[in-house]
């Protein structure tokens, strides 16, 4: 019978009340500047990155407004 090993590995990352990773302005604009640079699809830095696709098309959205002259607020 084969056994199954897990691994934790606590990233030291500061994690809301549902274990959600919290992720500041800076650190945002930071993965949203990297993407541009990278020629890389959303999906493909979203996953390399390791943050959820969706949550990284909303941030993306949101910055693009501002470039609008809309300055959305971040939560």
């Amino acid at each position: 019978m084969d056994t199954n090993t897990i691994e934790l590995v606590d990233d030291q990352t500061k994690r809301d009340a549902r274990s959600r990773r919290i992720t500041s302005a800076g650190q945002r604009a930071e993965l949203l500047a990297l993407y541009q640079a990278s020629g890389l699809t959303q999906k493909a830095f979203a996953r390399r990155e390791g943050v959820n696709f969706h949550t990284f098309a909303a941030w993306l959205s949101k910055h693009r407004g501002e470039s609008d002259g809309v300055r959305p607020e971040w939560r």
